[in-house]
């Protein structure tokens, strides 16, 4: 402050209050600067939480996603099992009553190492090894109830060679009385060994037919689930169902705004959130594709398999020439003219059963029918499954000049590591609709068919090996089933399911009603296939349905379609597929987009409606069980020493794995694998694990999630296919950032 007695130059000397002009000053200037850090801070914050928000509401997505890709796997796989199922009756039980060269000897009741033991290899006999190539159906043999005692129609199958019976003796003129009599009972036994002759070819025919179409509405029933789930997959470029019948694109939006600051929710309008599903996309969504058939981005792999069975010739006695049965090997396609030879000598009920299954059995005219034969699905690997979400949003700044500032946030995330299923082919060219070169990945299947005009062109001699039924039980698999090693141990298991037959010798004077009853094995415990299971119990397995209980014939079939070394490398698993997928499936999709699917729902094969007994419930049988099975030592198999193909323990099925700890996420070999925390509902039969895989600590099944580039989607040179199969872009890849 000025004072007035002072002179000019004490006032002008005097610097009191410049410290505050200058603070003044300076105060201002600081101010700019915290508020710009402020606003730096906040807007960085808004940023951070705006990616982390987007980043949550993909991985969604895509976890979503995932899991519908897990359940189409899955059930791809039972496909592979019910296929694995048909060719195991048609080579195991169609060809263990073989007598003269199958490696399982009767009379001794060992494998017969002279006949090549329990080799993995074929026989050196040139006669059984056609037949191991490809067989003929036979099961009219002992101990298969009700065959009468001794007989068995399949003894010279591997070289079809005609039975010699006895001739009808003279009438001795010095005992004419006696020898009448005797001549009499000799016809009538003649007679009904004559007629049950000719039953037995009917017999072949209606339980291989019986199998076959069971497969077929299996297949059916289980493609057409496929169709329907993955074209909800594909519901739209923005959208999609999950397995719990919810829209997704809802479940994005909610984690994106739970997650969001209130300035970026409060500024976010519903233009500003855009959703991107991959599946959805043009060229790999449903449009164009046949009705029934599922979403561009699956094709399915119809195959050509062919079957034959042992029908027997009957003459009785002619001249000098006594009567005869003559087996006769007969393709089973539902032609006519490969009916019975003896169809018009049978029982009306049986040749109305065998033109009912003809009608089932071969192509329907339309190859997209999801009844013909299939393997299930392949995946094209240029339609890739993934997420995108961006957003966009305009926070206030408080101390902003310019009010809010626009920040956008986009991510892509895609499910990865698990298998839909093998290609049918090991390259798949950028464009094509279907794996197109190189070597089949299971080269046991039969041809593959793209065309009903091609089907003409298979059924010639030199396609007839390649047709029979077959499947690899690991990568590089060159025999399958038809091996010794396999029809030894399953001949002998077969034949060992009768205590009886066990016991008693050949020639120990065989008893009228030694092979009667109801013990396994027993034509009857496959009386409610085909047209039965679908809307009934649901099971295509072995059934004592006398005693309705299972039967011990279907441990044997568990045994034969258990995971295997094959479909551990190929295919997606749920070991505990009911309580992961199945309920949610159940109970959510198919009461909402799904309702319209015209074919029952079934859980794994082993399941059986309505069955509890003890701790033995096969309303939730799961591969859990089938593995137990495994385990059991009554099945008379080598599965730990011979059968080392055989997965024995779920969690081998596992794909993924909880890290060691935060910050590593190395596999931690002391856990992989070993649930040491029981997952609630376990005691009750009903665990209700926190993730796929039934495992707390031990890992997860199927496809995971990760993040992917944009700049990695838009790529021209993804290599995808195979090596050979050449580089190109995704036929789904995402829009422009500019409109995205």
């Amino acid at each position: 402050m000025l004072n007035k007695k002072s002179t000019f130059l004490q006032n002008v000397n005097n610097k009191k209050g410049q410290m505050a002009l200058f603070v003044a000053l300076i105060f201002q200037i600081l101010f700019l600067f915290f508020a710009m850090v402020i606003n730096v801070g906040l807007l960085v914050h808004h940023k951070i939480n705006l990616q982390n928000s987007v980043d949550l509401a993909a991985y969604y997505g895509a976890m979503k996603q995932a899991e519908n890709m897990n359940a189409i796997a899955h059930v791809n796989y039972q496909i592979r099992q019910s296929w694995k199922l048909l060719a195991w009756r048609y080579r195991m039980i169609g060809s263990a009553g073989e007598w003269d060269n199958h490696p399982f000897n009767k009379q001794t009741k060992q494998i017969d190492n002279s006949r090549g033991g329990d080799a993995e290899g074929y026989s050196s006999n040139a006669d059984f090894k056609k037949m191991q190539d490809a067989p003929a159906f036979c099961i009219t043999y002992i101990p298969f109830k009700p065959m009468p005692p001794g007989e068995n129609t399949c003894k010279q199958m591997a070289t079809y060679s005609g039975v010699q019976l006895f001739k009808t003796p003279p009438v001795i003129a010095a005992h004419q009385a006696f020898s009448k009599v005797i001549q009499n009972a000799t016809k009538v036994m003649l007679n009904n060994a004559l007629q049950r002759c000719r039953d037995f070819g009917a017999y072949n025919y209606i339980m291989l037919s019986k199998f076959m179409v069971t497969f077929n509405l299996d297949q059916r029933d289980r493609m057409n689930f496929i169709a329907g789930l993955s074209r909800a997959s594909s519901l739209a470029p923005d959208d999609f169902y999950d397995i719990d019948g919810q829209k997704v694109s809802t479940g994005i939006k909610n984690t994106l705004l739970n997650n969001l600051t209130s300035a970026n929710r409060s500024s976010l309008g519903e233009s500003d959130v855009k959703i991107f599903n991959s599946l959805g996309a043009d060229g790999c969504n449903s449009q164009g594709a046949a009705d029934g058939q599922p979403a561009k981005w699956l094709n399915p792999v119809r195959i050509y398999p062919g079957f034959s069975y042992i029908d027997t010739i009957c003459r009785g006695e002619t001249g000098s020439s006594g009567a005869s049965i003559t087996p006769v090997g007969r393709e089973l396609d539902g032609n006519p003219a490969n009916f019975p030879h003896h169809m018009n000598d049978l029982d009306s009920d049986v040749q109305r059963d065998i033109r009912t299954l003809s009608q089932y059995i071969g192509y329907r005219g339309n190859l997209n029918d999801n009844y013909n034969f299939s393997m299930g699905v392949e995946k094209n690997p240029w339609c890739m499954g993934y997420v995108g979400v961006s957003a966009e949003a305009m926070p206030k700044i408080p101390f902003s000049p310019f009010g809010g500032v626009k920040l956008k946030a986009r991510a892509f995330y895609k499910p990865f590591g698990g298998r839909i299923g093998p290609w049918y082919q090991e390259r798949w060219s950028p464009g094509s609709e279907r794996s197109n070169a190189g070597d089949k990945v299971d080269p046991l299947l039969p041809p593959r068919v793209t065309d009903l005009s091609a089907l003409g062109n298979m059924n010639d001699a030199e396609n007839k090996a390649t047709r029979a039924a077959n499947f690899s039980r690991f990568v590089g698999d060159k025999f399958g089933l038809k091996t010794l090693r396999m029809l030894a141990h399953y001949g002998k298991a077969i034949y060992q399911l009768d205590s009886k037959w066990q016991t008693d010798t050949m020639d120990s004077g065989i008893k009228d009603d030694m092979y009667q009853g109801d013990d396994s094995p027993n034509f009857a415990h496959w009386d409610d296939l085909p047209f039965n299971f679908g809307e009934g119990s649901g099971d295509v397995l072995a059934w004592d349905v006398k005693r309705d209980t299972p039967s011990m014939m279907r441990r044997l079939e568990i045994a034969g379609i258990a995971p295997d070394n094959f479909d551990m490398t190929y295919y997606s698993i749920d070991p505990d597929y009911y309580h992961n997928y199945y309920l949610r499936i159940r109970d959510g999709y198919l009461k909402g987009p799904g309702k319209d699917l015209n074919a029952p729902f079934r859980p794994d094969i082993g399941y059986h409606k309505g069955f509890k007994s003890g701790q033995n419930d096969l309303e939730r049988y799961t591969i859990r069980d089938q593995m137990k099975v495994l385990k059991e030592g009554d099945l008379n198999l080598p599965i730990e020493d011979k059968f080392t193909f055989t997965v024995t323990d779920w969690a081998n099925l596992l794909t993924s794995w909880a890290p060691k700890s935060l910050m590593d996420y190395s596999l931690d070999t002391e856990n992989f694998g070993k649930c040491k925390a029981e997952p609630l509902g376990a005691k009750d039969n009903n665990p209700k694990p926190p993730n796929p895989g039934n495992c707390v600590v031990g890992g997860s099944t199927g496809y995971s999630v990760k993040m992917v580039s944009s700049q990695y989607l838009r790529s021209q040179e993804l290599v995808l296919g195979g090596e050979a199969a050449g580089a190109g872009p995704l036929k789904n890849p995402p829009p422009s950032d500019d409109d995205f």
